[in-house]
């Protein structure tokens, strides 16, 4: 058992390496989300208990890919920051921007739902009217947030092109992310239901509700910088709503994306860490 909690903690240095680098602007360790990642699949692939040796890696692929393609850049390349400037609206690119953000994470949800609803658990009808109460707030709050910044951008693009606006291009953009929180809350309540065998399986399986659980505020800051980042008519770039006051300055150079690095990371070293923690049934 010490190994396994010794590499989950170096798993959990370089997220904060990773964090640390995306706060300042300076990678620490450039790599630290590939490898950090890399080493969960592959720890997953070893332990492999008591799920499937395959489960955990699996789901793990695609965040490992997705940490390959956004890793951060080297600065002696000299690339400069990008600056979106407000254009036509377009319900494929704000689609595809909310995906980009969220797929990795809609992939590992995916996956270890499905693995979920393949045992013979199920969550007790509390979990479920829970579930269903978080699934409410988190879709009042998106529906919130996208009338307010469509509202936002009405006035101004129905003054410059003479047409009514319409929130197509907002909902579009906040499918995605809204989707994975939904998927979320429901893999949490799945995995309420299970490993109550023993007492490690119940220790197991409450780090494993909590890095589900992580990952819907994890889909709501990707809602936020997405909706913030889209080419729109309204002033982006500061947040929208839950990131509004968190603003770069000259020592933070990008605090959402490191707060935003830092729940989803954390909610997938908690799935790790749950999902092949050892539950031996309970002599019956």
């Amino acid at each position: 058992m010490r190994p396994r909690w010794i590499l989950l903690a170096g798993t959990a240095v370089l997220v904060v390496l990773h964090v640390l680098g995306l706060l300042t602007g300076v990678p620490i360790f450039r790599p630290a989300e590939l490898v950090a990642l890399s080493v969960l699949a592959t720890y997953a692939l070893l332990v492999g208990a008591p799920e499937p040796r395959w489960v955990v890696p699996l789901a793990f692929v695609a965040p490992v890919v997705d940490a390959y393609r956004t890793m951060p850049a080297d600065p002696s390349d000299g690339r400069q920051w990008q600056v979106f400037r407000p254009g036509p609206l377009d319900l494929d690119i704000a689609f595809d921007t909310g995906l980009r953000a969220t797929w990795a994470s809609l992939v590992v949800v995916l996956v270890l739902t499905l693995v979920a609803l393949r045992g013979r658990e199920r969550p007790e009808r509390r979990v479920v009217a829970g579930a269903a109460l978080a699934a409410v707030v988190v879709t009042g709050y998106v529906i919130v947030l996208v009338v307010r910044v469509h509202l936002a951008g009405r006035d101004t693009e129905s003054r410059r092109t003479g047409d009514d606006v319409w929130a197509g291009t907002e909902i579009s953009a906040a499918s995605a992310p809204f989707l994975l929180a939904l998927a979320a809350i429901g893999l949490a309540a799945l995995l309420i239901g299970r490993g109550r065998s023993s007492p490690a399986g119940r220790a197991g399986r409450r780090l494993a509700v909590a890095g589900a659980v992580l990952l819907v505020p994890a889909a709501l800051l990707h809602l936020d910088a997405t909706l913030g980042m889209l080419p729109l008519p309204y002033p982006s770039g500061e947040g929208i709503f839950v990131t509004a006051g968190i603003t770069a300055g000259p020592t933070l150079a990008a605090p959402v994306p490191a707060l935003t690095a830092a729940v989803e990371l954390t909610a997938y070293l908690l799935l790790s860490a749950g999902l092949t923690t050892p539950h031996p049934p309970s002599s019956t």
